[in-house]
């Protein structure tokens, strides 16, 4: 092991120029598909997005949103996974799930609206936009085995609290089964629903129920309790992170129509976002990269300030972070790449940052960093020669 510290440091000293200084103005991140391919194209928060989970919650989002189909909304945001609806496709624990599995268990459409009032001082003028977009994945990945085992204890509990057994009550319950079902036959025999000797054995059969009822109940209540406060806990462990390759894909597209007239409209802004990796589970390591276009974006990646109409950009992105020796020692970097495809004035330009890090001691790292900016510019930065000096002037220090 003091060989293997001995290279990193040796390392590090002879290659002073794998320094970077990122760029925290631009990167990765920026490139990212949002959660609601139509509500990011309009702009609408995510807070503000309807997600319902069946057909119930559906009508009910779409009633109060239009003051019961009487208006359309200033505003509005819905995300659907249609194959869900039903109850189905909820189940993610099969690794390797077919094209046709991942594609209808992570196949979400998403619908938004937004009216803009006309303002004759700023020269604008009153259209509705709606924006349409669809989101799944070509490569769902798999949990990590930990939470499959997890969902695993989720379902078999409970499937124990509707298997409860009440064998000491049992027999009690047994016998009120017994005295309703008499006193069930026995009115079945009156014709006139109305008299007397009707309404009361109606009333004992009412009575029996309720006896029935709670005797299910005491013998019940502990084992669920029981059986609930195990599922609160395996719940606790559930990480929906993806392991091994995935890749997905969003698009949208926002219609504009002017003056609100349907035979007046125009495509004002498309998008597509193709976002792929493979995550590491053992070494908690990853890669990703992203590859996003976009039809008229409000702030263009390649010159925020440029007017934004008719403009076709093409942005390229990918990350990885490498952990060795039980994450001791990292290594990451990002590059990005930006071009604008119809404008010949501005040229495509690119980046690249590497990043690495070695742990002394506890919340104690030596850093290198390196990179190149958009403008051709190489860039380092550090605190390794900081840290070696500090080292070697305290002496002795276990490494």
């Amino acid at each position: 092991m003091k060989t293997i510290r001995y290279i990193v440091w040796v390392f590090f000293i002879s290659f002073p120029q794998f320094y970077f200084c990122q760029d925290d103005e631009i990167n990765l991140d920026l490139l990212r598909a949002q959660s609601s391919p139509a509500a990011n194209l309009l702009g609408i928060a995510n807070s503000e997005i309807e997600k319902p989970t069946d057909v119930n919650a559906l009508m009910v989002s779409l009633r109060e949103s239009s003051d019961n189909f009487s208006t359309l909304p200033s505003s509005f945001a819905i995300d659907v996974a249609p194959f869900k609806l039903g109850g189905n496709y909820q189940d993610l624990r099969k690794k390797t799930p077919s094209f046709s599995e991942g594609f209808k268990q992570s196949f979400v459409t998403s619908f938004a609206f937004k009216k803009i009032e006309e303002d004759l001082e700023e020269s604008i003028e009153a259209r509705s936009r709606l924006g349409l977009g669809v989101k799944f994945s070509l490569k769902r990945g798999n949990l990590n085995n930990k939470t499959i085992a997890a969902l695993d204890k989720i379902e078999f509990y409970q499937k124990k609290m509707q298997e409860i057994a009440i064998t000491d009550h049992e027999g009690k319950i047994s016998a009120l089964f017994e005295e309703r079902k008499k006193f069930v036959l026995e009115r079945n025999e009156i014709k006139d629903e109305n008299s007397k000797k009707y309404k009361e054995l109606s009333e004992k059969i009412k009575t029996i129920d309720k006896q029935i009822s709670d005797e299910t109940i005491a013998a019940s209540k502990n084992e669920r309790q029981i059986y609930q406060e195990k599922i609160k806990e395996e719940a606790g462990k559930i990480k929906l992170d993806r392991y091994g390759f995935y890749l997905d894909l969003s698009m949208g597209t926002v219609v504009d129509f002017r003056n609100n007239k349907f035979d007046n409209s125009q495509i004002s802004k498309t998008g597509a976002w193709l976002t792929g990796g493979w995550n590491w589970e053992k070494s908690s390591s990853s890669l990703i990269f992203i590859t996003r276009y976009l039809y008229n974006p409000d702030s263009p990646l390649a010159n925020p300030e440029l007017k934004k109409e008719n403009l076709h950009t093409l942005d390229m992105g990918s990350r990885y972070a490498l952990n060795f020796f039980n994450k001791k020692f990292l290594m990451s970097g990002e590059c990005i790449y930006r071009s604008i495809l119809n404008k010949s004035d501005y040229e495509s330009s690119w980046k690249f940052l590497l990043n690495f890090e070695y742990e002394v001691a506890k919340n104690q790292r030596l850093t290198f960093s390196f990179g190149r900016d958009f403008e051709g510019e190489y860039k380092k930065d550090g605190n390794v020669i900081v840290a070696l000096n500090l080292l070697i002037g305290l002496g002795k220090v276990k490494l």
